[in-house]
């Protein structure tokens, strides 16, 4: 019992510092900004997941995770350069989507606005990984891959 009462007693002393009050501050404006919902926190498990796929195909394709590393295939730079410019991205659509109750002054405008934004952000992570898999050797996906990239808003249509 000494030992967990010292915990929590060095727990409270730290989240009374200076640290835990900005982190409050910064989480407060975030929850304002963003309002993470169910479909927000869908997004950012994909993001994640996302990124773990990426990992894992340019492992397989370089014969293991070490030897990625020592090709140079996976470095700090790009892995964490890439998905951060993409949640930066994706966190400045979601203030979009949210912020679009305040102008409109419409809650059936800011839910629409969400679920359209998110939705397209979710399709293309699910694309993404599903790329990420099939590289990794699982030819079974192509098709479903393929049926989902045809349907895809960015493609080139002969007008």
């Amino acid at each position: 019992m000494t030992c967990l009462t010292s915990l929590l007693a060095t727990w409270r002393c730290t989240l009374q510092g200076r640290l835990s009050k900005a982190l409050a501050i910064a989480w407060a404006v975030f929850c304002y900004l963003v309002e993470p919902d169910a479909a927000f926190i869908a997004v950012m498990v994909l993001v994640a997941l996302d990124f773990i796929t990426k990992l894992t195909a340019i492992s397989v394709r370089r014969g293991g995770l070490i030897g990625a590393i020592a090709n140079g295939d996976i470095s700090s730079k790009t892995a964490f350069t890439g998905t951060c410019v993409k949640l930066v991205a994706y966190f400045s659509l979601g203030i979009l989507a949210v912020q679009v109750r305040y102008v409109a002054l419409s809650e059936t405008a800011a839910i629409l606005s969400k679920t359209v934004i998110y939705g397209f952000l979710f399709m293309v992570e699910a694309i993404s990984i599903l790329e990420n898999i099939v590289e990794t050797g699982l030819d079974n996906l192509t098709p479903v891959l393929n049926r989902l990239k045809e349907q895809h808003p960015n493609k080139k249509t002969n007008l």
